[in-house]
């Protein structure tokens, strides 16, 4: 295994040892807390941008996807702080937002 997938998933690793199961939820809460976590600089194979969201790192590098910006990664258990690979799944804005209406959650201010 090359040294670039070796360290991308000692970052993956790292995130994982910091989460903790609630239910069938891996959830990672950083100490300072907001919505969505950031990665800085994801591996260039899988992001083009120098930051992401860690759920989108997270897929990208499980399911071993290219992610580009309109790709949205969706949390199957509705969950934004849940990093299970199993509770995460590729989308669209449209996807997205009809799931939002289907089960009646608010748009995010």
């Amino acid at each position: 295994m090359s040294y670039a997938k070796q360290n991308k998933w000692k970052r993956l690793a790292k995130f994982f040892a910091k989460a903790t199961y609630r239910g069938e939820c891996l959830e990672y809460r950083p100490d300072k807390f907001s919505n969505y976590i950031h990665v800085k600089n994801p591996p260039e194979e899988y992001f083009k941008s120098n930051s992401t969201f860690l759920h989108r790192f997270v897929y990208a590098i499980w399911y071993d996807t290219f992610l580009r910006n309109t790709d949205v990664v969706m949390h199957k258990c509705d969950n934004r702080i849940c990093i299970n690979p199993r509770h995460l799944k590729l989308g669209t804005i449209q996807t997205n937002n009809a799931d939002r209406t289907r089960k009646q959650r608010k748009k995010d201010k």
